[in-house]
C-alpha cells in the first residue's frame, strides 16, 4: 500500500519544484487512490474473516484526499484508527451499546490522528476493540469479534484487536492505537507486528476516549520499525492547549535513529520466567534465545538482570487501571447497565471494590519502583524482556471472569506503570505456530535508542516479514 520508489523505502517523493504547498501533484494523488483501493481489495477479503473494521472509510478517505488532498512524508500510507479515537470522517463508538457524545464539535479529532493526515496518511477505517479499550470480546457486544490472521480460533491481542489484525492482513500499512497496560503491544505480540509505545507524555492522547488517564497513551503499529519510527516523527510534540499531560519537550530524530549503531551498548536481560504465572510455551526459551545471540552479532554486551518489584508494578498498575476506568464509567453503567457487554460490566464493575487508600498506596508503590526502574538504567542502556512467554490463547478459553488464563504470562503492564518507552518486536513462533515477541525498554525520553535496536534486529532477522496463509484465515 506504500507505494514503491526508487530507493526501495516506501517513501514518497517530494513534490516537484514549484508544486503549492498543501496541492498534490497528479502522480501523488493517483499513488494515494491506488493505495485506498489496494486497501479496499485486501480489506474485502480480511475484514469479514478477520474481524478487522468497525467501520471501513475507503469512500471518504477518497473523497478527502479529492477534496482537501495533502503532500507529505507519508503520502500514500493507509492508516487505521482505534474505535475510541476520534477521527473526523465517522464517530467513535468505543464498540459499544453506551453511546460515546455524538453531534457536531463533541469529538474533535485526536491530535496524532490530525498530524498523521497532515502529513499525507489517508485513513481507510476505524478498528476493532474490545468495549471501550477493556474487557473481553465475547460475542455479547455489538461490533466484529477479531481473530488471529495465524489462527481464527485465537485472540488477536485487545483492546486494539483490529488494529493488529488489519497490519497483518495488509488493510492498511499501519495503525494508531492506544496502549494503558498493554493495549497495542499485546495484538502486537500475538499477531507478529511491531509496535512501539513511547514515554508517556511524548504523543498527546488528545482526542482519544480515556480509560484510565494517569496510563493510558497513543502509539503506532506497523510492520516494522521503520514505519513505526515515522509515524512516531509526525505524532510526537506538545499539545499545551489539548492534553496536560504532554511533554513540552520536542520529540527526537527517530528516522536518523533507524541507521543508528548498537555496537557496544549494554543490553539487561530478564527473561521473567518464574512471572510466566500461565505457562511457558515450550519453544520460547529457545526463541527469546536466538534473538539475543542475534544482537550480540551486532557487537552488544548482555548481562543478566532482575527487574525489581516487578510483581508490585503488575499489581499498581490493575489497582489503577481498574480504578480509573471505574471512576470514568460509574455513571453509565448506573443508568446503562445491561447496555454493557458482559466482559467489559465485569471489568468496569472492579473498580468498585477498590478503596481510596487502595487506589493512592498504588501510586506511591508506582512512583517508588519506577524509580529503581529508571535506576537500572545506569548500568545498562536497553532492557530485554519476553513481551509474552506464550502464543496467542483460544477465544473458547478466555473467560471475562479469569483474565489469568489468558494474561498470567504477558508482560506488559509493568512498563505502562512506569511510563519507559517500548518496542514489541517478533522473534519467532511456538512450537503451534503462533507468533512471539519481545520487549525492548529504554530510559526516558529515550525512544531513538529503542528504535535504534529494534531496527538493527530487524535488519539480521526476518521474523517481522513473515505473514501467515491467508487461506487460513478464510477457513
Amino acid at each position: 500500500m506504500i507505494p514503491e520508489t526508487e530507493n526501495g523505502t516506501g517513501r514518497a517523493a517530494p513534490a516537484e519544484s514549484g508544486t503549492a504547498a498543501g496541492a498534490a501533484p497528479a502522480g501523488a494523488r493517483d499513488a494515494v487512490t491506488e493505495a485506498v483501493e489496494r486497501s479496499r481489495a485486501a480489506s474485502a477479503v480480511a475484514d469479514k474473516a478477520l474481524g478487522v473494521f468497525v467501520q471501513p472509510l475507503h469512500d471518504e478517505a477518497l473523497r478527502a484526499h479529492r477534496e482537501h488532498p495533502r503532500v507529505g512524508p507519508l503520502t500514500g500510507l493507509t492508516l487505521g484508527v482505534k474505535d475510541i479515537i476520534f477521527e473526523s470522517s465517522a464517530p467513535a463508538t468505543a464498540q459499544s451499546r453506551v453511546a460515546l457524545a455524538s453531534g457536531p464539535g463533541a469529538q474533535p479529532e485526536a491530535t496524532a490522528v490530525r498530524r498523521l493526515k497532515d502529513a499525507g496518511a489517508v485513513v481507510v477505517g476505524k478498528t476493532a476493540t474490545m468495549e471501550y479499550a477493556l474487557g473481553v470480546q465475547d460475542g455479547s457486544g455489538p461490533g466484529p469479534l477479531s481473530v488471529n490472521p495465524w489462527s481464527p480460533e485465537r485472540w488477536a491481542g485487545g483492546s486494539s484487536s483490529g488494529s493488529g489484525n488489519g497490519v497483518v492482513a495488509g488493510c492498511f500499512d499501519a495503525a494508531i492505537a492506544t496502549d494503558t497496560t498493554g493495549s497495542l503491544r499485546i495484538p502486537a505480540a500475538y499477531t507478529g507486528t511491531t509496535g512501539l509505545k513511547a514515554t508517556r507524555g511524548l504523543v498527546p492522547v488528545t482526542g482519544t476516549y480515556p480509560l484510565a488517564p494517569s496510563l493510558d497513551t497513543v502509539g503506532p503499529i506497523a510492520g516494522s520499525i521503520d514505519l513505526c519510527a515515522r509515524l512516531l516523527q509526525v505524532m510526537a510534540g506538545p499539545d499545551p492547549e489539548g492534553d496536560p499531560f504532554a511533554a513540552d519537550a520536542p520529540p527526537g530524530d527517530y528516522l536518523a535513529a533507524l541507521g543508528a549503531e548498537v555496537a557496544g551498548l549494554r543490553v539487561g536481560v530478564d527473561t521473567l520466567t518464574e512471572h510466566a504465572d500461565a505457562g511457558v510455551d515450550p519453544a520460547q526459551p529457545a526463541v527469546f534465545a536466538r534473538a539475543l545471540k542475534a544482537l550480540d552479532t551486532l557487537g552488544t554486551r548482555r548481562s543478566a538482570l532482575t527487574v525489581p518489584g516487578y510483581p508490585l508494578l503488575n499489581v499498581a498498575g490493575n489497582v489503577i487501571m481498574l480504578a480509573e476506568a471505574h471512576e470514568i464509567h460509574h455513571d453509565t453503567l448506573v443508568s446503562d447497565w445491561a447496555d454493557y457487554g458482559r466482559g467489559a460490566r465485569w471489568v468496569f464493575s472492579a473498580g468498585e471494590s477498590f478503596s481510596a487508600r487502595d487506589y493512592l498506596r498504588a501510586q506511591r508503590v508506582r512512583t517508588s519502583l519506577s524509580r529503581g526502574v529508571q535506576a537500572l538504567f545506569r548500568d545498562v542502556d536497553v532492557l530485554i524482556t519476553p513481551t509474552c512467554h506464550l502464543g496467542a490463547p483460544r477465544l473458547d478459553a478466555m473467560h471475562p471472569l479469569d483474565p489469568s488464563t489468558y494474561l498470567g504470562s504477558m508482560h506488559t503492564t509493568a512498563w505502562s506503570v512506569t511510563g519507559h518507552p517500548v518496542a514489541v518486536v517478533p522473534i519467532g513462533f511456538t512450537e503451534d505456530g503462533l507468533p512471539l515477541s519481545m520487549s525492548i525498554v529504554g530510559p526516558y525520553w529515550a525512544e531513538e535508542r529503542v528504535i535504534a535496536v529494534a531496527a538493527a534486529f530487524q535488519r539480521v532477522t526476518e521474523h517481522h516479514l513473515r505473514r501467515p496463509d491467508p487461506s487460513a484465515a478464510a477457513a
